[in-house]
């Protein structure tokens, strides 16, 4: 499987048809809109809630929902809320660029709806599938496909405290709510127990959003996720790739900043979180004729790794190898589901392993409450110190802050060249935000990474 041919059949199935976009930033939507561009569509709609942060795509006609939320979860179903619903005004828009009823969307990664700002996604995904998503149900998952785990309790909000008597590490718990106000991620919807102080605050949230949680140990060491991607004949796993998962200093909060495959878990730590995607990928497959992609994201312990939620859909991990070897795997997962398609699942992961191994890659970002003025710089390390440069000038990752459906995000771009191998990313992350804080006078907090203490390491 090359990507040159793989390029070939998709275009060919794109070429002549009109398609409707429905990210929460159009930026975000920029590259896409490009590579479907050389695809030569009929026409290409971007309905966004916001602007966002660098370019704006190619589109022949970009609207705006402006449905925004005061935390990341929040803007992201209010942006949901304003496509699946559509108001009479966006319906309008969207029969002016489609008055025949002919175009498809192509749906955000987290709406569970087959119908769009009033057209059919093309590509929906199974109801069964997204149900996977709860938290609270995924050990049992794990125990079915024989992947090791650390233990657990499933219970209600109430019982959490007694739960986690039992099950805290010298670090806490980590308690994580069930779907009772639907899909959450971004560690939304988690809290970090440290202490018997812990315990009033969490027990208020979670009695207001969920019914029952999943109480875990608190997991030391690096964040770190594992992709695969099942076919109808087999399952392709990839590369490990690093969470980036920051800790505020101060108080038990996690901060979410994205994820990059620079860092290299030991030989044998990656070896156990490939079997382990192989091993669930082939669950999800026979169990719930699961099709595209997924991923386990788990912490690279003392004892290895241990598996901590499912993704069952494609994430960050999958952009990261798909823009490696240059291989749309969105287009793929989308045209594989509604029989399109045919994917080699061996020859797809042969590709991908080897681009991801040759071309390392990925960024950072930090949701911000509030609106703030763009602005962008350059980021030149000095003595693992970040400093201010020219973002023209030659330096080792630009950071940029503009607009998002929860206020403001800063975006941060590595320099793939400049960018060690090997060594977690994190420590830059702290660094390039801290810089950002100073610059801009933004409200960031003081931020700490998790210790590299993977067995073999």
């Amino acid at each position: 499987m090359d990507a040159e041919s793989v390029q070939r059949e998709i275009a060919e199935f794109h070429r002549g048809k009109k398609w409707i976009m429905v990210p929460d930033a159009a930026a975000g939507a920029t590259a896409l809109v490009d590579q479907l561009r050389e695809w030569e569509p009929a026409g290409i709609m971007v309905v966004a809630a916001v602007e966002g942060v660098g370019d704006l795509p190619k589109a022949d006609r970009i609207r705006y929902t402006r449905a925004t939320g005061d935390t990341v979860m929040l803007g992201m179903r209010a942006n949901h809320a304003a496509i699946e619903n559509p108001d009479r005004d966006l319906l309008a828009a969207v029969a002016d660029f489609d008055p025949d009823h002919e175009a498809l969307v192509l749906g955000p990664g987290f709406s569970r709806a087959s119908t769009l700002v009033g057209r059919p996604v093309y590509g929906a995904r199974a109801k069964e599938w997204w149900a996977l998503e709860d938290k609270t149900i995924v050990d049992q998952l794990w125990d079915d496909a024989g992947v090791r785990r650390a233990p657990s309790a499933v219970v209600p909000v109430a019982e959490a405290p007694a739960a986690a008597a039992d099950l805290s590490s010298d670090l806490g718990t980590v308690w994580v709510a069930d779907n009772s106000e639907g899909w959450h991620g971004g560690g939304e919807y988690a809290r970090w127990v440290r202490s018997a102080d812990d315990i009033a605050p969490a027990l208020a949230w979670f009695a207001e959003h969920a019914v029952e949680v999943r109480v875990m140990p608190f997991l030391d060491g690096i964040p770190c996720s594992i992709h695969g991607f099942v076919t109808r004949d087999g399952v392709a796993v990839f590369r490990p790739i690093e969470m980036v998962i920051l800790r505020d200093a101060v108080r038990p909060e996690f901060v979410y900043a994205q994820a990059a495959n620079y860092w290299e878990p030991p030989a044998a730590v990656r070896q156990a979180m490939r079997a382990a995607a192989r091993s669930v990928g082939r669950l999800l497959s026979d169990r719930y004729g699961y099709l595209g992609g997924f991923g386990i994201d788990g912490v690279c312990t003392v004892d290895g790794f241990l598996p901590t939620e499912l993704n069952p859909r494609l994430s960050i991990g999958h952009g990261l190898h798909s823009r490696a070897a240059d291989m749309p795997l969105g287009a793929m997962e989308r045209m594989q589901t509604e029989g399109d398609l045919e994917i080699d699942a061996a020859a797809l992961e042969e590709t991908l392993l080897t681009a991801a191994t040759n071309s390392r890659r990925g960024g950072l970002l930090l949701p911000l409450t509030g609106e703030h003025a763009p602005n962008k710089a350059g980021v030149r390390f000095v003595d693992g110190r970040a400093v201010a440069v020219d973002p023209e000038d030659e330096c080792d990752a630009t950071m940029e802050i503009g607009g998002a459906v929860m206020g403001s995000i800063i975006i941060v771009r590595l320099d793939p060249a400049r960018t060690p191998t090997g060594p977690s990313i994190a420590p830059r992350a702290v660094a390039i935000f801290a810089l950002a804080r100073d610059l801009w006078n933004l409200d960031i907090p003081e931020m700490a990474t998790a210790p590299d203490v993977c067995a073999g390491a």
